[in-house]
């Protein structure tokens, strides 16, 4: 009987690698095996925990503070408690020293504060102890939007703006938004901002971007687009926006917000995602007129209006001079919504081929 070759522990990393659909579990059960598996998968497991509950925190802020080694890897952290009764429990002595402690980790440049910490989110903001480091920031009010109150909220001020010079994404997410304005002029850090169903309640979201002259990315989806479009109006006509998403979760028909992007700052754009919006040949053509650097365009959402032939056509006129990826929707609506026939895909197919263009159907 051969005898069994040593196991390689060099080939550890490219294993882990190999796959991104590990869980938790798993690494849990491979850091068994032997001091290099659990050197590996330690480097996998601690680089940003996910906390859900106030046990969870104090659970973790123990485990980190007797162990040095795993707080030095941590580079993230997701803190994101939820309370199911709060009449009948509130956070307690202990778990809001373990939030303080995990917030006050050195080296954390990705946080995120959700669950019962987005409910006057800039309270937490104030206990991050090393805010000049974090580069990615995101308030999650998506656990708790079904509340009545107590819901998640963030007052956005200077001394916010001041306190995270190094932040490059700001992400917010189900929250009430108060923008207070600034009482001098300053240049934002933020090159992309992610704007999911927020609402406004005061302020406005230029104060946001203040002095940004550029954002390398604009991600907005709101359910009210009648008041969300003005907002983001102003943003596209005093910021030059090098990719521009925008979703509207209900459809509004007499919103044209690409006909107001300022040329010049049109032409900086990129890349241009439309999701939800109501799109005809005559919004098309806009686009094609103001945005001459547009390398991707997706149109998406049962609201496009434009035939597979209309689309054909305006490819082959050479429209869009710059365009290397095209998106769209898998039909037009009528209304109704109608799906295209294998032919006329292939007549798109066709067009965009003739132009070295990479089509996609979604």
């Amino acid at each position: 009987m051969l005898a069994r070759s040593p196991f390689v522990n060099d080939l550890i990393p490219l294993i882990l690698d190999a796959n991104h659909n590990w869980w938790t579990r798993d690494y849990v059960v491979l850091s068994s095996v032997s001091s290099p598996w659990l050197y590996h998968t330690r480097k996998r497991l601690y680089p940003c925990p996910t906390v859900y509950s106030f046990r969870a925190a104090v659970l973790l802020a123990a485990t980190l503070s007797g162990s040095p080694l795993l707080a030095s890897l941590v580079e993230g952290i997701s803190l994101q408690p939820i309370i199911q009764d709060l009449q009948s429990h509130r956070p307690q002595p202990a778990e809001l020293r373990a939030l303080r402690y995990l917030l006050g980790l050195e080296g954390l440049h990705r946080i995120a504060l959700g669950g019962e910490l987005a409910v006057k989110a800039e309270r937490f903001l104030r206990l991050i102890a090393n805010p000049d480091e974090v580069e990615e920031l995101h308030i999650d009010g998506s656990i708790i939007s079904h509340r009545l109150s107590s819901s998640a909220s963030l007052e956005w001020d200077e001394s916010l703006a001041f306190g995270f010079p190094s932040l490059n994404k700001l992400r917010l997410t189900h929250i009430e938004l108060d923008i207070i304005p600034p009482s001098m002029p300053y240049i934002t850090s933020i090159t992309q901002l992610i704007l999911d169903n927020i609402h406004i309640i005061d302020g406005y979201l230029l104060n946001l971007v203040n002095g940004a002259k550029s954002l390398d990315r604009l991600h907005v989806t709101t359910s009210d687009p009648d008041v969300f479009g003005e907002e983001l109006r102003l943003v596209l006509t005093s910021c030059a926006v090098r990719c521009l998403h925008y979703e509207a979760q209900k459809v509004n028909k007499a919103d044209p917000f690409v006909v107001h992007i300022v040329p010049t700052n049109a032409a900086s754009l990129r890349c241009l995602h439309l999701h939800g919006l109501f799109v005809d040949l005559a919004v098309l053509t806009v686009v094609n007129d103001i945005c001459l650097n547009l390398v991707e365009l997706t149109i998406s959402g049962r609201a496009m209006r434009i035939s597979p032939q209309e689309w054909a056509d305006f490819i082959r006129s050479g429209a869009f001079s710059s365009l290397q990826r095209l998106s769209l929707p898998w039909g037009t609506n009528g209304p109704p919504f109608l799906t295209w026939p294998e032919s006329d895909i292939k007549n798109i197919q066709e067009a965009c081929a003739s132009r070295t263009i990479s089509l996609s159907l979604r």
